[in-house]
């Protein structure tokens, strides 16, 4: 190879590892698309903005009516380094959110390229460059790189002082250690970064843990000292970080229990001490760094145990030197673990500093088996199922995802939850489907897509338990086809019998027989397929060339050649059965797929690597589209953006939101509302001028009572509050006008009606001359009206209201579902899911109760009656009177009858 080509060759780990972050920090998306988090992102820019005023003298950035004074460092609640690294941002290219992100986002890149370097030098550059992409993907790394909440400088810190130790300890070649020149350098990257750490988040997370981590390790190595021989340099360097980190901590708990730990802010514990309102768990820290790392914490526990085993092909003092970093890697995470729990039961939430050692850890395990280590099958599942509970988190509890910003007890937004749901499917999905995958199996004697393999496996299925088990199959099938022949029959003779059937159950047994047909042998030949694709790119891959472009043609051209050649004696039947029934549709199917996976197992030439590039890919889906979207939900530069796009240069006031944001977005501090009152008559005051208002979601309610019930006094009908932009379910654009072609994007426009409804099933009750019931809608899923209902299906029951006077209490909506000796129940609920309260409710509103329905699969078809009314317990007098109308005499309205089908 001519050297050029070699110098190359060695400096692409660097640009990987250095170009992922980049364009992960910086480019994908511009650091200009997340809007600023109002108010835990908001405050650190604005105490940054201020420290820019008076320290480096940017006059420029003055706010008028704001606090221009320099904070104190109680104000800031930790070391000063995040908020003079973002001044000197915003004194350099003014106020801007970019611009104070960016000197962070370099923050993350230092660290990124500090900890590459030194799993390079401790292990060797490959698992450097997993290293990299593994810590640029992890959520809470990328968030905080990102963002101006200043956790970053932290992490890149305990990377920089980490690594630099680690190396300086432990580093060898293989003549044995190395000279205290060659660790020069790292004990230089080691000093700034405890310095980092300590200006950043104070000693005991940005000293004490980096000194703790590797001094211990040193500690433990030297149970081996004699056999390994001795390292003067290495010793010393170990001893003082030993020595030194049990001081620091000292240090800090000291300081934690003395009187004045709670008055002002301590370098020795880098926050001020305050207890959180619940005491957490003991395991509450796993909890909180398991979600800040989705998804890489689904691989992170196997990982660390991978790297208990001995390096595999590394012997003499390059295996000592990699064997000691994955005794300073676990320890390390261990001690970070540890320091954390400490503090969280004192201080608020703060961001898991260590994401890089977790980083080191995957990659480490992922370089093993590239080298040869084995393979394991409870490492995939393992990952599988811990990224399935991971999805179960995120689907009950969406918050969990704003700890990856260091911050609990955040209110995820309602809107966004279908959405955020939907990607993490695709990332946790992938991540453990990719590991699942690259971890089950590695070099299987089998020859991929052979036709004898999958007729093999039918075989093997037909003769198991002494052919039981496809009797059973085969059985089940049976009855599964008779009993959707009964019922098709009986629908096309309209059996008297079918109507007690309930439509769930008569499409159950319709589909239930090519269900169970098909299902069991799709599943398990569909995963032997992808165990094969995976074989077949990795296990057969070639040097990438121009070829690997076609190379995912091969395997469908090499079966049909294969089904075309003259049958052989022994051929197996049921390998050309299988063929035709199973792999051609497959590898057609597939085709696009195979194509792509070829491409990959040339470029990537091994399994391994598999998992560090899906790991990026799904770091990409939350990079780009979760977190950024996440963010602008939280954010109201949406709302300035659509300010600047369609009020034109209008006043414009502020409520709930704060002033403070306005700078970076309107260029100035526009006028705040103390109350929906007030807001009110600012937007009314214009008249014909438009008026803007940017207000809280939560403010929507009152201030729309206000509008409707001003608008509706002269004679014409009451109209809901023109809003502009409510793409943000926390943060709205309300305007005093509506342009002709302009429409109103009021959230309550659903549930708060501009004209009476025709319902399907009209009513007439008078609810004690405060509510009138208009009558009652029923639609399925897809907003259509129906006429009949199937349980175990989701329904929308629509009840509609005209208010006749002032409703006084608060209460609550049953529904009851009678008839053929069984009821069905909904519970009580808040009318218009409590959107709306009905001490808003104006006389001549007409509102809409969406209230969800969904039958028991078991529920039995017929007709039903539909009760339902207003209540604050269970008796009869504690229901609102009905007056007149269908009722049972008991305050339950009569809403007509249900067809249950």
């Amino acid at each position: 190879m001519p050297a050029s080509s070699q110098k190359a060759v060695r400096w692409a780990p660097l640009a990987i590892a250095a170009a992922v972050p980049a364009l992960l920090f910086f480019v994908l998306p511009p650091l200009s698309r997340s809007g600023l988090w109002d108010p835990y992102e908001l405050n650190v820019a604005d105490f940054a903005r201020r420290i820019a005023l008076q320290l480096f003298h940017a006059s420029d950035l003055a706010l008028q009516g704001a606090d221009n004074s320099l904070p104190h460092l109680n104000d800031l609640g930790r070391p000063e380094l995040p908020f003079t690294s973002i001044a000197l941002g915003f004194r350099l290219f003014g106020l801007h959110e970019w611009a104070g992100r960016l000197p962070l986002a370099l923050w993350g890149l230092a660290g990124v390229l500090a900890t590459y370097a030194f799993v390079a030098r401790l292990f060797d550059r490959r698992t450097g460059v997993y290293a990299a992409i593994a810590l640029s993907t992890m959520p809470v790394y990328f968030v905080q790189a990102r963002t101006m909440l200043g956790d970053v400088c932290t992490m890149a810190g305990l990377a920089m002082a980490f690594g630099g130790l680690a190396v300086a300890a432990f580093d060898r070649d293989e003549d044995g250690p190395t000279t205290l020149l060659r660790r020069a350098p790292w004990l230089a990257m080691a000093a700034a970064g405890l310095f980092v750490g300590l200006e950043s988040h104070g000693a005991l997370l940005g000293m004490g843990v980096p000194l703790l981590g590797v001094g211990l390790s040193w500690g433990v190595s030297r149970v081996g000292a004699r056999a390994r021989g001795r390292d003067v340099i290495g010793d010393v360097v170990g001893a003082v970080a030993l020595f030194a980190g049990l001081g620091v901590v000292a240090f800090a708990v000291r300081a934690l229990g003395s009187p004045e730990a709670s008055k002002d802010l301590s370098l020795w514990i880098g926050a001020m001490v305050h207890a959180p309102a619940k005491a957490p768990t003991y395991d509450a820290y796993i909890g909180a760094i398991g979600h800040a790392l989705a998804p890489w914490s689904a691989f992170l526990p196997f990982a660390f145990g991978r790297l208990l085993l001995v390096p595999t092909g590394r012997i003499g003092a390059v295996g000592e030197r990699e064997s000691l970093s994955r005794v300073a890697v676990v320890v390390g995470s261990a001690v970070a673990l540890v320091g954390h729990g400490f503090l969280a039961s004192r201080t608020e939430a703060v961001a898991f500093t260590g994401p890089a050692l977790c980083a080191v850890a995957c990659a480490v395990a992922i370089r093993d088996f590239e080298r040869g280590a084995h393979a394991s099958i409870a490492v995939g599942l393992g990952t599988l199922l811990l990224a399935a509970i991971l999805h179960h988190d995120f689907h009950e509890l969406p918050e969990k995802a704003t700890l990856a910003f260091g911050i609990s007890g955040a209110t995820f937004p309602e809107s966004f939850k279908a959405t955020a749901l939907t990607l993490w499917w695709v990332v946790l999905g992938g991540f453990a489907s990719c590991a699942f995958f690259t971890w089950v199996e590695r070099d299987a004697r089998r020859t991929p897509f052979d036709p004898a393999t999958y007729g093999k496996v039918l075989r093997t299925l037909r003769e198991a338990y002494d052919g039981l088990l496809a009797l059973l199959y085969l059985a089940t099938v049976v009855g599964a086809a008779l009993a959707g022949a009964v019922v098709f029959f009986g629908l096309r003779l309209h059996a008297h019998w079918l109507p007690g059937v309930s439509a769930t159950m008569r499409d159950l047994a319709l589909n239930a027989w090519w269900v169970v047909a098909f299902a069991p042998l799709g599943a398990v030949f569909g995963l032997l397929f992808a165990c094969d694709l995976w074989l077949w790119a990795f296990g057969r891959s070639q040097p990438a060339s121009l070829a690997s472009m076609t190379r995912g043609l091969e395997p469908p051209m090499a079966l049909l050649a294969r089904l075309r050649a003259p049958a052989d004696e022994d051929d197996d039947p049921y390998a050309t059965w299988v063929a035709w029934i199973v792999l051609v549709p497959m590898m057609l199917l597939a085709t696009p797929l195979l194509l792509v996976m070829g491409l990959v197992g040339d470029l990537l030439r091994h399994r391994a690597p598999a998992l560090a590039l899906g790991g990026a890919v799904v770091g990409f889906v939350l990079c780009f589209f979760y977190y950024p979207a996440l963010a602008n939900q939280l954010s109201p530069k949406e709302v300035f953006e659509s300010y600047r796009r369609d009020c034109a240069g209008a006043p414009l006031a502020l409520l709930g939101v704060g002033g403070r944001t306005a700078a970076y977005y309107s260029g100035g501090r526009p006028q705040a509302m103390n109350d929906p009152a007030s807001a009110y008559r600012w937007l009314a005051a214009g008249g014909g001028e438009r008026r803007c208002l940017a207000m809280k979601a939560d403010e929507l309610p009152k201030l729309n009572e206000l509008w409707r019930e001003h608008t509706g006094s002269a004679g014409r009908p009451a109209e809901n509050l023109p809003v502009l932009d409510a793409r943000s379910s926390q943060i709205l654009l309300a305007s005093s006008t509506l342009g002709a072609d302009e429409r109103n994007e009021n959230p309550l426009g659903p549930v708060v009606l501009a004209s009476a409804p025709h319902p399907q099933r009209p009513l007439d009750v008078n609810l004690d001359d405060q509510l009138q019931v208009l009558g009652i809608d029923t639609f399925d899923e897809h907003g259509r009206l129906v006429e009949a209902v199937s349980p175990g299906r989701t329904y929308h029951l629509v009840t509609y209201y005209r208010v006749l006077g002032r409703v006084t209490t608060e209460w609550q909506a049953f529904l009851h579902i009678d008839g053929n000796g069984r009821r069905h129940n909904d519970g009580d609920h808040k009318p218009l899911n409590g959107k709306y309260a009905m001490a808003l409710w104006l006389p001549g509103d007409v509102v809409a109760d969406d209230h969800e329905l969904k039958l028991e699969p078991n529920f039995g078809s017929g007709n039903y009656t539909i009760w339902f009314g207003l209540a604050v317990g269970d008796k009869c007098t504690e229901r609102l009177r009905v007056k007149s109308g269908a009722s049972d005499g008991c305050n339950r309205i009569q809403g007509g009858t249900l067809r249950v089908q």
